[in-house]
């Protein structure tokens, strides 16, 4: 079942000031502030794959896989952030786009991989067959690829709070609008979301 609480405050004023600092020194050219950047957010960000990947349930993704991979990405692409509730805004999208690749793939591997014949378990057969929880990412996704064609500030809002686990006060930091506009957003994006995701 999904959860829609903000999670607690990210980091301190120093902690965001030196990401905003180490972010401009890798857009300039500055090799070490790479490295530097990642050690900042890793468990940050690892923290935050954690907590929301619990509440999907168990999943065949390992948070550090989905944080190192989604870092890289990031970093590789040399991000045009310009401060650190940007960076987290394009690191909700960045793990998201993340996570769903790897399901995608792992989901490729099985239906193309070897046939194992195993013996019959009625044990197994006759417990019920409910969506997994990658299968619940893949529809959560659905809907936030569905909601993002009308909506897209609205989407960008739930990906905050939901994927990075944002307050109110930095979302609308990040998306340079105001703490209501989030709160109506948020409002507006549950209950589209739980709709779309009703069995």
């Amino acid at each position: 079942m999904l959860e829609w609480s903000g999670g607690p405050d990210l980091a301190d004023e120093q902690t965001k000031g030196d990401v905003t600092r180490l972010l401009h020194a890798y857009r300039a050219g500055d090799a070490s502030a790479r490295d530097a950047l990642y050690a900042l957010v890793y468990g940050e960000l690892k923290g935050i794959a954690i907590r929301r990947l619990a509440r999907m349930g168990r999943s065949i993704i390992d948070p550090t896989e989905l944080v190192n991979e989604a870092l890289l990405r990031l970093l590789d692409d040399r991000i045009q952030a310009q401060d650190r509730q940007h960076f987290f805004r394009i690191a909700a999208t960045a793990i998201r786009c993340t996570l769903i690749d790897v399901i995608r793939q792992r989901q490729a591997e099985k239906r193309g991989g070897d046939v194992v014949i195993t013996a019959f378990d009625p044990a197994r057969e006759s417990a019920p067959h409910g969506p997994t929880a990658d299968q619940r990412w893949l529809e959560v996704e659905d809907a936030l690829v569905a909601l993002d064609k009308p909506y897209p500030r609205q989407c960008r809002v739930i990906e905050l709070a939901f994927l990075v686990g944002l307050k109110q006060q930095e979302i609308a930091d990040a998306l340079a609008i105001n703490v209501r506009t989030v709160e109506r957003d948020l409002r507006f994006a549950k209950a589209w979301l739980r709709e779309q995701l009703a069995p």
